[in-house]
């Protein structure tokens, strides 16, 4: 009895052993869930660009450049957010890690002395001097005619330091240097070049010691505790408008965003590369409604029909099944390809009007379909339910006394780029200050009164509302323009537009740099200019409030001020429109006194050499929104990066910002101390709606050794100065007076004969100078015309070395008869100098220009000699 009950219970436990192993078996090969694909994350680094060609080619090509631009005598430093396969291509650009060990000191020297051996002439730009944290700097630009062939050097008292040469696009730019000075303030400095010439100039002070707005008693100030996602933002301006009302209103633009919204999608597969990988079985689903109106709640699951020879779908409500074909031979086999499963969903009515399937990427779809169980799609989204998923209108808070369109506007738009998270609190606090402040500061009161001031706190608010929910390096809007071979959900940190891109001036579409027409790069300029809702609505403000007249784009982080030319075509560095003289003189005016104000906060100086056009002090951009404001309104349109760097006194050295997202405690600093440039730009536009006088303008006369007299003006504001030599009337049309060059003051104008000037003045308000005029005379004789002959050949106007020195032969002899009065003989040998300088002219031995000035010089002689 005992033993039977130990066979049966023996029996018992084995057949329960096996069952359990059955079972574990059955389950282990039940078919699973596909799992959410594997995003492409980048990793955030420094590197070092051998040169801005190389810098606009992976901006073209899609590579993250995120910020902290530095230029280097070895290249461009800059952060970059890269994928691994990006990373591995580095190499192949001639691109590395800045803080490779293999990375080497660049040989300049020896390279540019052997270039050219010819003598120079170096011409100084700018000459700044500026304090920070208790240290002293010097900020100076200079070129030299030899370009890259020549090492220029800055001399200031007993101390010097060589100046780093800029290239950009392989153009030759200029020379730089920030030199730390550990004494005083210099009053001059002197510039000498390997070749041995040398120049001097006076230093400048870069920033007026100005009371910072913060500063003044009662002012409030400081209102932000945190970052702000958009939805936070704009319902802090409404309720600033119906705190406000007497001087405020809410603008809803018309045109509305995508939203913060996605198709659901579910991946089947992993879409691996190589032998093992199952890249050509892959395939992806995406909803026909976005996720939160239904597409969440969509299934797909693909199950074998051991008894089918054809793959079919069929969909109980929400839920789809695809029964995959068996093989023929062995039916517990699948048969069914992706190629085939995509068919097989997309040509089921019912299952086509919830899902569209696609291959992966460039996957053919010949490789054998899996088993999955029922999979949920999603949007991947993982906001809570207070974040839209709706189109968004985005709002300005409009603020002044007066908003009738009486007085000068201006705008200002933060947030383009969506993981700035800095850039809108610097614009939320501006409004903050002026509304909190306006009963009780004077100067407040007095710019909300005679201001129209327009405030987009983020311009981005689907991309900013990911950045804070999903994945917080998102740069673009959520608009996927991509076609399927990128639509995978594996590619959805990779879609939208970069907004600063999407612009109708300087595009990537007309052939300029720094955008990019691939639908994943972070600088995909759209499908087409001004495609984008966002970039509409800026273009909308411009066209229905003429009085606006400035904009600040407030972008991060690097710390630069800029406005035009902001992009430029590579091949021969053709940049967009230049502005004038005088809108150069009142861009650099403006920014001295908005940074001014900046630094009143913690001494934050932006360097000299980081203002100017984008183009010359960052990198092209194609398609900017500047561009657009500028040559199609004619405003005057600022791009900021906040977040600049920071001298280090203990340290002795320069400090980053901290990136996009910096720490609270470096983000609470960077917002109030941009706001009060922000605020600046407030008074400058009060003063420019108050200019009712012309500018003051005034020949200077340089009269020179040879006789010749050079010219430049001077004038009391930023002015266009349109003269005639001719003895007409001058008029907007006629000539005008011109920068040198790029980041230059006015030209030189040389004079050989005796001119009469007639100008007239218009200055930034079109405010027009009554026309002025001024008699120009030289000194010419025979002594002077020799000097000239040597200012020609060092020019290079005169190539050939014997033609020089018989002209000087010739003008040495005439010399001497006119001191001497010898009538006859002056009058000979003019005519033979004449006859000389044809002779050289049909050679080429001398340009036209020093030509004509010769032969009218020799003419005026013979008239004066009859």
């Amino acid at each position: 009895m005992k033993r039977t009950l130990v066979t049966l219970l023996s029996m018992i436990l084995l057949f329960s052993i096996v069952t359990h192993a059955a079972l574990a078996d059955n389950y282990k090969d039940e078919p699973k869930p596909a799992e959410a694909p594997e995003l492409e994350v980048g990793e955030l680094v420094r590197i070092l660009v051998p040169g801005s060609d190389v810098l606009d080619t992976l901006q073209n090509k899609g590579y993250d450049l995120a910020g902290g631009v530095k230029r280097v005598p070895d290249g461009i430093e800059v952060d970059a957010l890269l994928t691994k396969e990006q990373l591995k291509t580095l190499p192949g650009y001639g691109v590395m890690l800045a803080d490779d060990p293999k990375r080497e000191a660049p040989q300049i020297v020896q390279r540019l002395l052997a270039a050219n051996p010819a003598k120079d002439k170096v011409t100084i730009g700018r000459v700044d001097w500026f304090t920070t944290k208790g240290q002293g700097f010097l900020s100076v630009e200079a070129k030299t005619t030899a370009e890259d062939g020549a090492v220029l050097t800055l001399h200031w008292g007993d101390k010097s330091q060589r100046m780093e040469l800029y290239r950009d696009s392989g153009v030759y730019m200029y020379h730089r240097v920030l030199a730390k000075v550990d004494g005083p303030r210099p009053d001059t400095i002197k510039i000498t070049s390997s070749l041995g010439t040398e120049s001097r100039a006076e230093v400048n002070d870069w920033l007026y010691p100005i009371e910072a707005d913060i500063n003044r008693p009662g002012y409030k100030s400081g209102f932000a505790d945190g970052y702000q996602n958009p939805t936070q933002l704009y319902k802090r301006i409404e309720q600033l408008a119906a705190e406000h009302p007497e001087i405020t209103e809410i603008i809803e633009l018309p045109n509305k965003t995508n939203g913060y919204r996605r198709h659901a999608q579910a991946q089947f597969g992993n879409g691996t590369s190589g032998a093992s990988g199952d890249l050509n079985s892959t395939f992806y689903v995406s909803s026909k409604k976005y996720g939160h109106e239904g597409g969440n709640d969509i299934t797909v699951a693909l199950k074998l029909q051991s008894n089918a020879d054809k793959t079919s779908v069929s969909v109980n409500g929400n839920n789809i099944t695809v029964h995959l074909a068996a093989n023929k031979n062995d039916p517990s086999k699948i048969a069914a390809t992706a190629k085939e499963v995509v068919a097989a969903i997309n040509e089921d009515s019912v299952a086509s009007s919830l899902v569209t399937a696609n291959l992966y990427r460039n996957g053919n779809g010949s490789g054998i379909a899996k088993e999955f169980a029922a999979t949920k799609l999603t949007d991947f989204l993982k906001a809570s339910e207070e974040i839209s998923r709706e189109p968004y209108t985005i709002k300005a808070l409009r603020i002044g006394k007066q908003r009738d369109g009486s007085k000068p506007g201006v705008l200002i738009q933060a947030q383009d780029h969506a993981r700035e998270w800095v850039t809108p609190l610097v614009a939320l606090e501006s409004a903050e200050r002026l509304l909190a402040n306006y009963k009780t500061d004077e100067k407040t009161k007095e710019i909300v009164d005679n201001v129209d001031i327009f405030i987009i706190p983020s311009n981005n608010p689907d991309g900013a509302h990911y950045t804070f929910f999903d994945s917080n390096m998102q740069r673009r809007n959520m608009t996927n323009h991509c076609g399927p071979e990128n639509a995978d959900p594996g590619r959805r940190n990779s879609w939208g537009v970069d907004l600063n891109r999407n612009y109708s001036v300087g595009s990537v579409y007309d052939g300029y740099d720094g955008g990019s027409t691939v639908c994943t790069s972070d600088t995909y300029a759209g499908p087409d200019k001004l495609s984008e809702p966002e970039a509409k609505n800026v273009v909308w403000l411009a066209d229905n409030f003429s009085n606006i007249k400035f904009f600040m784009t407030i972008h991060s982080y690097g710390g630069q001020l800029f406005w035009q030319p902001g992009s430029y075509k590579a091949n021969g560095r053709i940049t967009t429109p230049r502005p004038p003289l005088r809108d150069e003189q009142y861009y650099w005016q403006m920014a001295e006194k908005i940074l001014s104000n900046v630094k009143g906060l913690r001494d934050s100086v932006v360097q000299p050499s980081n203002i100017g056009g984008s183009a010359d002090v960052l990198y092209s951009s194609a398609g900017n929104v500047r561009e657009e404001l500028y040559n199609n309104y004619g405003i005057y349109a600022f791009g900021w990066e906040v977040g600049g760097e920071q001298w280090d006194p203990n340290a002795q050295r320069w400090l980053a910002p901290g990136g996009f997202q910096p720490t609270w405690a470096e983000g609470n600093l960077q917002y109030q101390e941009y706001a009060s440039g922000v605020i600046t730009m407030f008074e400058l536009a009060m003063e420019y709606g108050r200019d009712n006088k012309p500018a003051t303008t005034e020949i200077i006369q340089d009269k020179q050794p040879n006789g010749s007299v050079n010219i430049t003006f001077s004038q009391s504001k930023p002015a266009s100065i349109h003269y005639t030599t001719d003895g007409s009337t001058p008029t907007v049309d006629s000539p005008t007076y011109k920068a040198a060059n790029i980041r230059e003051p006015g030209e030189t104008i040389k004079v050989y004969e005796n001119t009469t000037f007639r100008w007239i003045s218009v200055d930034v308000k079109d405010n027009v100078e009554r026309e002025q005029n001024v008699n120009v005379k030289v000194e010419i004789n025979a002594a002077n015309m020799k000097k000239l002959v040597e200012n020609f050949q060092d020019d290079g106007d005169i190539t050939n070395n014997d033609a020089a020195r018989s002209l000087s032969i010739h003008l040495t002899a005439l010399s001497l008869y006119e001191e001497n009065g010898l009538r006859e003989k002056v009058h000979k040998h003019l005519n033979g100098f004449k006859a000389l300088l044809d002779n050289h002219y049909s050679n080429n031995f001398i340009s036209e220009k020093a030509f004509n000035v010769l032969q009218a010089h020799a003419d005026y002689l013979i008239n004066q000699w009859k």
